[in-house]
């Protein structure tokens, strides 16, 4: 099954259920973001799969300016394509602003999703097919799960303490909800989307994880419904190097893995051909038996 089918690469994944409203809080005096902080120019690549290393694919991250993160998805040994570009805004260090396309390998993009928040509220509004979600955000900085937490990732590296426990807030699509509910063209559909509250980030303590030194957390919260998990930050360049949780991000897995592979600097254009060719190289298989 395709990663980039229609209410999957939407960052739908909706897994944990609907949650109760939460009151307004935030952790944003854990980060201190500075611009000369940001991984600029630089491309960092993971696997992702369930926890038994099923349903692998490439996810590859492309940092190019502060506080922007692309996310270029390749699945089925190359065959299908996915893209996003999310922008996060500096003081809130949230996703304010994201655009997802899926059909690269068919050579006209469709864009499947665009993301914005409601200038002056505590309020992010997606858009699909003409149908305006919005969700109310109770805890800043927050995140998007089913974006593999690549919001996330990007603002890891102003964390002011790495060896500290730390929280941001989870918001996701209700992808049961959206199954039964969802229309094409609806205007405003409020229930689409919603606020999972907390996630929190235990330090346990530093490891070397695959001969790589990293920072390692337990990973739980109500935004994950007090299930625990694991996180490793990268001790050089602030990073995810491994994600592990039973819970999946997305309705199409069983668990969510994110292992980190390889990691290089890469100008915007060398960035752009890399795309260019996984682009082309599917295009190239859409004529091959899978």
């Amino acid at each position: 099954m395709q990663v980039n089918k229609m209410v999957a690469i939407l960052l739908l994944g909706g897994l944990l259920g609907s949650a109760p409203a939460q009151a307004a809080s935030d952790s944003l005096a854990q980060f201190d973001y500075q611009a000369a902080k940001a991984p600029v120019n630089q491309a960092v690549h993971y696997i992702k799969s369930n926890l038994d290393g099923t349903k692998r694919l490439v996810l590859s991250l492309y940092f190019g300016a502060p506080l922007q993160v692309e996310a270029l998805k390749v699945e089925a040994d190359g065959r299908y394509v996915a893209w996003v570009l999310a922008k996060l805004d500096p003081q809130t260090l949230t996703e304010s602003w994201m655009e997802s396309y899926n059909q690269l390998e068919g050579h006209v993009p469709r864009l499947q999703m665009s993301l914005q928040s409601d200038p002056g509220q505590r309020r992010l509004i997606a858009d699909v097919a003409g149908t305006q979600m919005p969700v109310k955000v109770s805890h800043l900085p927050a995140h998007l799960y089913n974006f593999d937490l690549s919001g996330l990732n990007a603002t890891l590296p102003y964390l002011k303490n790495r060896r500290a426990d730390f929280e941001v807030g989870i918001v996701d699509p209700d992808f049961g909800f959206l199954k039964t509910r969802f229309k094409p063209g609806a205007g405003l559909l409020e229930g689409g989307f919603v606020d999972k509250g907390k996630a929190r980030f235990r330090y346990l303590k530093d490891e070397v994880l695959d001969e790589v030194p990293t920072h390692r957390y337990e990973v739980s919260g109500p935004a994950f419904g007090n299930v625990a998990g694991s996180l490793w930050i990268n001790g050089k360049d602030g990073l995810i190097e491994r994600f592990e949780h039973a819970l999946p991000d997305n309705p199409d897995w069983q668990s969510f893995k994110l292992e980190r592979i390889g990691a290089q600097a890469m100008s915007k254009a060398a960035w752009e051909a890399f795309k260019s060719a996984t682009v082309q190289r599917a295009a190239g298989l859409q004529d091959s038996p899978p």
